[in-house]
């Protein structure tokens, strides 16, 4: 018996027929928007193209032709005067001009002295001058003054004319150069320099330590600044803090700069000696260097000390008790107590390794110099501008300055010394010396240094001080 199935049906889908029409309005509109745009095309090309009134060229050849119409108008050579000449012709009167920007103030005189952080332009901006006559002036000082040669304290004058134009800007750069700018009778600003004639003379003193070399150089007479240079020459071989003595005694020849009968500044030190417990040091310019009497560098590896440092506070002490954490550490450097900010200097030539916050050390330099030996700097307040890892100084190179910053009781700078690795004193480093007096120059350098000995022979030093009976 044959089961019934049941068959489905297949059954085809068809679009509604709403759907099936859609397509046909769509495409008699898109035909549509084709005719439009292709009538504009043509309106276009027509309008633009083909008519000879509104065409592209027809406007040329109508803006051509009325230019050629027209005068040329005359541009002067020079700006027009205010009032004009005899018979109205419009010619500059005699000694006027209008170069000079309107005048924006009254006549008279502006005195002052640039300040911190001032420009050039800031600082004629705040006395009163318009921006015209800024530039005006600033134009006419390029090429004359060095605009990096403004520095705060330097004095300045700004003077108006009965016109109320700037008749004159004059800078005192400094003792002996004066910058000034000044209204010509042509009418525009013309600059100069003025310096000073100057004189140097050489001279020599020396003297006996009582209580330190400033005090002894302070007592002859003597400022500040020459024994800056005094501990210099000497940088590489004394620590004026730890080997100066009471009795000690000094001579230098020196050059000194003067107008007229004032002192200006020391030039350079000729020639210096230091003598003491520490022993007998001597040492001569040649050539913007220092020697020793036979010719030797006095340039060495390491500088003696990293700063100039007003007093040393603690040495060298494998076993000394810690000032913060007030337990016994090794004190592997030296500290030299500074006021805050003090320069440091790079000890040695070399490539900085290490300048960022390092814990106790607080801000730390590193420099890694020749011969395994690498140097470290403590406690820094901050560190030198323009200066990174990777890069290479100079021996004297500010890196930072002193500061207080990690474990420390007091602005000064730790010192420290490594050698393949391992920390040493620095007093007990051997430094190596640089190059010497080239052989073709050896006979004239004696012949100078034989000079200069006579010259620090003759200088006479007090006798010391008999004890009391």
């Amino acid at each position: 018996m044959r089961r019934k199935t049941a068959r489905k049906k297949r059954s085809t889908a068809y679009p509604p027929l709403a759907a099936m029409g859609a397509g046909r309005p769509a495409r008699r509109g898109g035909g549509w928007v084709a005719l439009v745009l292709g009538a504009l095309v043509v309106v276009n090309l027509y309008v633009f193209v083909w008519d000879k009134k509104t065409s592209v060229g027809a406007i040329k050849r109508e803006a051509e032709a009325a230019s050629s119409r027209a005068p040329a108008a005359a541009i002067p050579s020079q700006p027009l005067d205010a009032e004009a000449g005899p018979g109205g012709s419009g010619a500059p009167g005699a000694g006027s001009s209008a170069l000079a920007p309107a005048p924006v103030g009254p006549p008279g005189t502006i005195d002052g002295k640039v300040g911190k952080s001032d420009t050039l332009g800031r600082l004629l901006k705040k006395s009163g001058l318009s921006a015209g006559e800024t530039d005006e002036v600033i134009r006419s000082l390029a090429g004359v003054l060095d605009f990096k040669s403004i520095r705060v304290g330097q004095s300045y004058r700004i003077e108006r004319g009965p016109d109320g134009r700037v008749k004159l800007f004059e800078l005192v750069v400094s003792k002996v150069q004066t910058v000034r700018t000044e209204r010509a009778p042509s009418g525009e600003l013309v600059a100069k320099t003025d310096t000073s004639q100057t004189r140097i003379e050489t001279r020599t003193l020396g003297g006996r330590i009582d209580s330190s070399l400033y005090a002894s150089l302070k007592a002859a007479g003597e400022t500040a600044a020459l024994v800056d240079f005094f501990v210099d020459v000497f940088a590489y071989d004394l620590d004026f803090y730890n080997d100066q003595h009471e009795g000690d005694t000094f001579r230098v020849v020196v050059e000194k700069e003067f107008k007229d009968t004032e002192f200006l500044r020391y030039r350079k030190i000729l020639a210096a000696e230091y003598q003491g417990k520490a022993g007998t040091f001597r040492t001569f310019a040649w050539n913007n260097a220092y020697y020793d009497p036979d010719g030797t560098s006095a340039e060495k590896s390491l500088l003696k000390t990293p700063l100039k440092f007003q007093r040393v506070s603690s040495g060298f002490d494998r076993k000394r008790m810690h000032p913060v954490l007030h337990t016994t550490r090794a004190h592997l450097g030296i500290d030299y107590a500074a006021p805050t900010g003090t320069p440091v200097w790079a000890a040695a030539s070399g490539t900085i390794v290490h300048r960022s916050p390092a814990g106790g050390a607080g801000n730390l330099v590193m420099i890694r110099h020749e011969s395994g030996v690498e140097t470290a700097y403590m406690h820094l307040s901050k560190f030198a501008a323009d200066q990174k890892v990777g890069q290479r100084v100079a021996a004297k190179t500010v890196i930072g300055y002193v500061g207080t910053t990690g474990l420390s009781s007091g602005p000064h700078l730790h010192f420290g010394v490594k050698q393949n690795g391992v920390y040493i004193d620095p007093s007990k480093l051997a430094p190596m010396r640089g190059k010497g007096v080239p052989r073709s120059e050896i006979d004239a350098f004696k012949a100078e240094v034989g000079k200069l000995e006579s010259l620090l022979g003759g200088i006479a030093i007090p006798a010391a001080p008999t004890a009391p009976i």
